[in-house]
């Protein structure tokens, strides 16, 4: 089918994760997306620094707009287990849908899988009840058979979703890493999971290409935002000007 803006809309993770964000420029964003909401084009989500959730689950409560926050120390996963946890969970008190974490690429190159797995289950653990993305930073991976290997671990750890990247250090999704992210989801009989594709969908065709994608790779019945995300900062604006 061919995939309306607003519907692409749907998809949308509208993203602020910048080192200069602050209180007034994340009010400012928060209040552009309940606008995008007004105008007909809402996205599902919005995602931003743990120390932003209460501002934004306060400023949206009224709103359909679920309120997700990168934590576990992002964009790389170094540092204390138990601090990473800690955060996560400060940000579930503060009433967050779903949280973003990135897959532990340091243990992950070691070898250490069930290190990896562990971490990823200690975080599930934390809220059986709330959405676990884990970003697989596949700009990093390059290789499908290292891109597989990472959407399966992640998947075992109890992830809701797998996400391509970080948009910070490393390229952001390709339609190759998708494919391969795509294959391990439908090929998981266990669950259904859900794939975010993140870093440099900006336009209407970047979206177009990767939903089309996947609704050929994993169906119709899959084309809903319980499933399918795009983490985008740009794509909404750009949507709603084309």
């Amino acid at each position: 089918m061919t995939w309306t803006k607003k519907e692409i809309c749907n998809f949308v993770d509208l993203t602020s994760l910048n080192s200069f964000d602050s209180v007034d420029s994340i009010t400012s964003f928060l209040s552009d997306a309940t606008d995008f909401e007004r105008k007909g084009f809402p996205v599902a989500a919005v995602c931003l620094f743990p120390n932003f959730s209460a501002l934004a689950e306060e400023t949206l409560r009224e709103s359909q707009i679920k309120v997700a926050v990168v934590a576990g120390n992002f964009p790389n996963s170094q540092g204390f287990l138990a601090t990473k946890l800690n955060e996560c969970g400060m940000a579930l008190e503060a009433g967050v849908d779903e949280v973003d974490i990135v897959l532990n690429l340091g243990e992950f190159d070691a070898g250490n899988d069930e290190h990896v797995v562990d971490e990823i289950r200690a975080f599930k653990g934390l809220m059986p009840n709330k959405t676990l993305k884990v970003i697989l930073e596949t700009g990093y991976l390059k290789s499908p058979e290292r891109i597989k290997r990472a959407s399966e671990l992640a998947i075992k750890g109890g992830a809701d979703f797998i996400k391509t990247s970080t948009g910070k250090e490393f390229p952001g999704a390709t339609m190759d890493a998708v494919e391969v992210m795509a294959k391990v989801i439908a090929e998981n009989k266990e669950r259904t999971v859900g794939l975010k594709i993140s870093g440099g969908v900006k336009t209407y065709e970047d979206a177009l290409d990767y939903v089309t994608l996947i609704e050929e790779r994993l169906g119709k019945d899959y084309m809903k935002p319980e499933y399918l995300r795009i983490g985008a900062s740009s794509l909404v604006r750009n949507l709603m000007n084309d």
